[in-house]
């Protein structure tokens, strides 16, 4: 009886595992990249809604108060000085100055601090202790 012999390579070719490898950490980087596209636009999607909300909230807040003290002076002139009107006729300026739409060349920050310093100025005039409960106390910490 003849013995037939099949022998098998057992030889690895390293260069062939060492491109397999870096083939699989591409598509994972790819597959990585791709998966992080979509969840960063979803969640800063989410995330400008939310910012959006807040900053209109407290602007409408601040608009509120300045309709409420106008309504007041002409009801009761003599419950609001001329010169604390004009100041909270130049913070209804303000608050209609700040943009209604997203634009990249508003310093939306900037006129938001404004306004919050308008309004305690206004609020100090009337002698009232109103204030806005959701702003930040310090510009440090926004």
């Amino acid at each position: 009886m003849a013995t037939v012999t099949n022998e098998l390579s057992t030889e690895l070719d390293l260069d062939d595992l060492v491109h397999l490898e870096n083939m699989f950490v591409e598509f994972g980087r790819e597959d990585g990249m791709a998966a992080g596209e979509r969840n960063g636009a979803i969640e800063g999607r989410v995330m400008g809604c939310e910012k959006g909300f807040e900053l209109s909230r407290e602007v409408g807040y601040y608009a509120g108060c300045a309709q409420l003290w106008k309504t007041l002076a002409q009801m009761d002139p003599e419950r609001i000085s001329e010169k604390s009107l004009k100041k909270v006729n130049s913070l209804l300026d303000l608050i209609n100055s700040f943009p209604r739409q997203n634009q990249l060349d508003d310093d939306v920050v900037a006129i938001l601090d404004r306004i919050r310093g308008k309004f305690k100025t206004v609020a100090s005039a009337l002698q009232t202790t109103e204030r806005y409960a959701d702003a930040p106390k310090s510009k440090m910490f926004y």
